[in-house]
């Protein structure tokens, strides 16, 4: 991606493809999150002008859309509060005059804030922790141009708040170009939030150079800042290279279905990525993606085979272990499973009986 310096600028398709994924989580996550909580925090790290050429809308307004358009009625005694965090005056400017123009429900607050999301957090952070408090709810969306100003222990201390999730794009093609200049070592020391990533100085074929990032970014994540679900979603430029992945974080299992959902939503065949190069939005399918059912029902039978297990087990391993979703196993794998001759599970249910091909809540799945 290269440096842009105008106020606004064209939107490119794998954009468009990640505000998709924000929109239809946040869809999903409004209703849930402001249904236990008094104020609902969404904050934008990087958030831009809020409008491309041509008038695509940036993610601070899709992000508010996503509350005054939701389908649902949200809960109207929660609190929504928008941070918008912009370094650049003129982009700043240019959001707060495009929000102004928005018809805001009572229980709906924004603030666009004109300086370093570093500082920002930072300092909102060291001010609740002097109050011997916690940072409410909050989604907090990440979206760089490069790959500095996003230091991991940041986000470490944000999500060692309860409730709390990220969305970061993670600027591959940028990190992979400078890992050579030791002259960015200590800016990806603070990105990674360790040193590790110079062993990739050391490899030379460009897939396992991608994934060696790839996987330390992720496993940091996991393991350093305690998160307890981490997804990732790789998204390719027009050239057919990889530009950057999207990492999602969270501690709930809700909402990993969620973004899994969302994520699914974006791409049908469930590998997890976009390409610029292959985009065609006047494109007409004559038939509908759909998952492979086939690799799903290989690593059931790979991880339960002679096994007896849950329905709530089973959904649990999928969700968690495979980058399926609760969607696909009941109806297109176990139902024909259990329709086939001889058939290649028993199903048992406790309570109502239980009609052929379904598979409610206290049911066991024995793999024959």
């Amino acid at each position: 991606m290269s440096k842009i310096t105008s106020t606004i600028w064209p939107i490119e398709p794998h954009t468009d493809a990640k505000h998709a994924i924000l929109r239809k989580y946040l869809d999903a996550w409004l209703p849930i999150i402001s249904r236990w909580n008094g104020r609902v925090v969404y904050i934008d790290g990087f958030a831009g002008p809020g409008e491309y050429i041509g008038g695509k809308e940036g993610s601070p307004i899709i992000a508010i859309k996503a509350v005054i358009e939701h389908r649902l009625k949200l809960r109207m005694t929660a609190e929504f509060m928008f941070i918008f965090i912009e370094a650049d005056t003129a982009r700043c400017e240019y959001l707060q005059t495009k929000l102004s123009t928005l018809k805001l429900p009572s229980n709906l607050k924004y603030e666009c804030v004109c300086k370093k999301f570093e500082d920002v957090i930072k300092s909102t952070l060291n001010k609740l922790e002097e109050q011997k408090t916690r940072l409410a709810p909050s989604f907090v969306f990440i979206d760089p141009f490069g790959y500095s100003g996003i230091p991991f222990a940041l986000i470490k201390r944000i999500m060692e708040n309860p409730n709390c999730e990220v969305l970061i794009t993670f600027m591959y093609e940028e990190i992979n170009r400078f890992a050579q200049d030791t002259r960015s070592d200590n800016i990806l020391d603070v990105t990674f939030g360790t040193d590790k990533w110079r062993g990739v100085r050391k490899e030379t074929d460009p897939n396992k150079r991608c994934y060696y990032l790839h996987d330390l970014y992720k496993s940091q994540l996991q393991h350093e800042a305690g998160i307890k679900f981490v997804r990732s979603f790789k998204m390719i430029n027009s050239m057919n290279k990889l530009d950057y992945f999207l990492f999602f974080g969270t501690n709930e299992i809700t909402g990993l279905k969620k973004m899994k959902e969302a994520m699914w939503r974006v791409d049908e065949t469930g590998s997890f990525q976009f390409s610029d190069a292959t985009y065609d939005p006047n494109q007409a399918f004559l038939f509908e993606l759909e998952p492979n059912y086939v690799k799903l029902k290989n690593i059931i039978l790979k991880n339960f085979k002679g096994k007896t297990v849950s329905v709530e087990e089973l959904e649990n391993f999928i969700l968690t272990e495979t980058p399926f979703t609760q969607n696909h196993y009941k109806r297109s794998i176990l139902a024909k499973m259990e329709k086939a001759d001889p058939p290649e599970i028993k199903v048992q249910s406790k309570g109502a009986k239980r009609k052929k091909g379904t598979f409610p809540d206290q049911t066991t799945i024995q793999f024959i």
